[in-house]
């Protein structure tokens, strides 16, 4: 019987040493913490999330707001980080304000492309008329 136990505690720690692990820390209660665009769970967490070994992407933004724009302009709110194996890495995100931010960007950004459309309408309507 100890050896059953111990081939299995063995073989949890073989399986273990393929993981590595993100520990996630931020600066307000209750955060929703993302890794890869997958729910984990929210601050503050018990234990790091057990991961893959590479590179993996950690946010407290939901996958639907992971736009390009918006992961320009809120460095804090998206870290690119690499884990190694049997390695636990601490990543801090700032969260203070960055909610109500990205809405702002996500505004602007759509107002750029509604002006762009715009524009574009008005040289088409323009050089129509000159013809």
């Amino acid at each position: 019987m100890y050896g059953l136990i111990s081939f299995a505690h063995a073989q949890q720690k073989d399986d273990m040493a393929k993981f590595g692990f993100i520990d996630l820390k931020t600066d307000s209660m209750e955060v929703p913490f993302y890794i890869d665009g997958v729910f984990v769970g929210k601050h503050p967490l018990n234990n790091p999330i057990p991961v893959l070994p590479g590179f993996h992407l950690v946010s407290y933004l939901p996958p639907g707001l992971t736009k390009i724009y918006v992961e320009e302009n809120l460095t804090d709110a998206y870290k690119r980080v690499y884990v190694a194996p049997k390695d636990t890495l601490k990543v801090f995100l700032f969260y203070d304000h960055y909610i109500a931010e990205t809405e702002t960007l996500d505004r602007q950004h759509t107002v750029r492309k509604m002006t762009a459309i715009s524009l574009i309408g008005m040289i088409v309507f323009l050089i129509f008329q000159i013809s």
